[in-house]
């Protein structure tokens, strides 16, 4: 597409003027990738939400699945210690 675009004259950006000036690398693309599968292995009401997945800072989408995982563990973690017989 880049060699298309650069043959034709047709800016895909004004603001790209060389090759290296395009934000998303392959390596971005496969991390975003691996990110977006992991995701989906959650169940749909634990998931971000989606603008803050693409938009998001990798420090908010931390700090968001810490809150729900937290919320959710803490019920499944409380143990009442007196009801165990020894």
């Amino acid at each position: 597409m880049w060699s298309l675009a650069k043959t034709l004259r047709i800016p895909i950006d004004t603001k790209i003027k060389e090759l290296q000036d395009i934000p998303y690398t392959i390596s971005y693309v496969m991390k975003k990738r691996m990110q977006l599968d992991n995701f989906n292995e959650l169940p749909e009401e634990k998931r971000p939400p989606e603008e803050l997945i693409w938009e998001g800072t990798p420090e908010e989408v931390k700090e968001w699945l810490d809150d729900v995982l937290k919320r959710q563990g803490s019920k499944d973690t409380e143990i009442d210690l007196t009801s165990i017989e020894e």
